[in-house]
């Protein structure tokens, strides 16, 4: 979660970066709005996208993934510590009541709003109401036009505000008001929300001096001292801090259509931030592959043969692509059909003497079986007369793990409360021997750890296909429960 929020941050400044620098200053006005809408939500979808570049024709899963190992170290601690309340849970507090707190402002900023409107005198006009105040302020909601009676000009201010009635301009700042109060602690919100507040005004001003002479327009702008109400998602028509950078947008001329091209900056703005969440790489699971080219160390001649031979398996499965229905029978199968043809072609070997093709096939029963076609899986000591010895092996593997990994490491690593996996990957050979582990965690200790207790399993008795002994892969996730 974090590491989400981070991102969205990120790409917030980013977004923000492009525009005060490049837009901001233009007049296109209604470009930039959309720009400012689009991309305050951007921010917060880029995160989740994932685009795989490259397209795996086959499946290349060869490992088997054990039933997941929960050691649960706050057990230990607790003993110690009693029950503390963990940083996590005061963060977790921490968030929902800065929710409760911005929901609460927003409720109150909304009922002054219904005071007003029912508190004053209202005239209906064909497209708006306008609600008479008493004292010299001047701002819109929705199709509400709130006007003091002290105000000079008022014919002016209304058509003023008649624009941000039309545009709908409350909508923006109640979209970003939702912002502020779901992440209120974000603010790149209250960033967000100042800037299309400050467009509305560029845009209502274009409007207002489409009827009426600039110079006028400046000196009823500087005329009048309007006091406004505390509102983030009202349109004031007169704002102090606003007012130098009205008159000067209102005196820009009118940028050239050219100067539309720096909205295509955004491209590749988008392109490094998709490509920056999709080629990053994820924790270990049973989702992360394992290339061919890894898993048999192909040469270049090798992988060519077998691109070209994999246009049988794809003709073959294709009924079977039209039918699947999304679930990991398809990858079954597709394992199925691609050991079963280099079998054949090992077999078809015998008569040819195919170099290429004896290695694909030896390298393949050396290194590997997909565990969906092996015909006796490992067995555990112990577990030879069990019912299942598949099951077996997982309790067993299981077990062993639970009660040989020292839970105690967590105390001095520092770690942050939650939930912690360490994936370790190894292989039992054709001698039944634990090889080739490997581990990936939070922390190198228990990457250690975990490489000392799967390296302590046991020998077993080997996997088999077709009368032969096989090498089988694994993948063990083991979590920890740290508070």
């Amino acid at each position: 979660m974090l590491d989400y929020i981070i991102k969205v941050l990120l790409f917030q400044t980013l977004f923000l970066v492009v525009y005060d620098l490049f837009l901001k200053r233009e007049t296109f006005f209604q470009w930039n709005r959309f720009y400012l809408m689009t991309t305050s939500v951007l921010a917060y979808v880029i995160p989740l996208v994932k685009i795989d570049l490259v397209q795996e024709i086959i499946p290349q899963e060869y490992v088997v993934l054990l039933p997941e190992v929960v050691l649960n170290p706050s057990t230990v601690i607790k003993e110690q510590l009693g029950q503390p309340i963990t940083f996590f849970l005061v963060l977790k507090v921490i968030f929902w009541l800065g929710i409760a707190v911005a929901s609460i402002l927003f409720a109150l900023r909304l009922y002054k709003l219904v005071r007003l409107i029912t508190t004053h005198d209202k005239e209906f006009k064909p497209s708006y109401y306008l609600v008479w105040l008493h004292n010299n302020k001047a701002f819109s909601f929705f199709n509400y036009i709130f006007l003091g009676k002290e105000t000079n000009n008022k014919t002016q201010i209304i058509e003023h505000e008649l624009v941000h009635v039309k545009q709908k301009h409350s909508l923006d700042l109640l979209f970003f008001e939702l912002q502020k109060i779901v992440c209120w602690f974000n603010p790149y919100s209250y960033l967000y929300q100042a800037r299309i507040s400050e467009l509305h005004e560029f845009i209502a001003d274009s409007k207002a001096i489409k009827t009426e002479n600039k110079a006028t327009y400046f000196n009823h702008l500087l005329a009048e001292t309007f006091g406004v109400q505390n509102i983030s998602f009202i349109n004031p028509f007169f704002k102090h801090s606003l007012l130098k950078k009205r008159i000067l947008m209102i005196n820009k001329s009118k940028s050239k259509q050219l100067q539309k091209l720096k909205y295509v900056l955004l491209i590749p703005v988008l392109a490094g931030m998709l490509l920056y969440t999709s080629c990053e790489k994820s924790d270990p699971s049973i989702e992360e592959r394992i290339s061919t080219d890894e898993l048999l160390d192909l040469d270049t001649e090798s992988r060519k043969f077998i691109e070209e031979r994999l246009e049988i398996i794809i003709k073959e499965l294709e009924e079977i692509d039209k039918a699947d229905s999304g679930n990991d029978e398809r990858k079954k199968i597709t394992k199925e059909a691609l050991y079963q043809y280099l079998l054949k072609m090992r077999e078809e070997n015998d008569k040819s003497n195919n170099p290429i093709i004896e290695k694909l096939s030896e390298q393949l029963l050396t290194e590997g079986v997909p565990f969906a076609i092996i015909e006796n899986s490992p067995i555990f000591p112990d577990c030879e007369n069990a019912e299942d010895s598949k099951k077996c092996l997982q309790q067993s593997i299981q077990k062993f793990v639970g009660s040989k990994f020292n839970v105690n490491l967590t105390k001095n690593l520092s770690l942050e409360p939650g939930k912690k996996k360490v994936y370790v990957a190894f292989k039992i050979d054709k001698e039944g021997n634990v090889t080739e582990v490997r581990a990936r965690g939070p922390h190198a200790d228990l990457e250690r750890e975990a490489i000392r207790v799967v390296k302590s399993l046991p020998k077993m008795i080997p996997g088999e296909y077709q009368g032969k002994k096989v090498a089988v892969k694994y993948t063990l996730p083991i979590t920890l429960e740290v508070d």
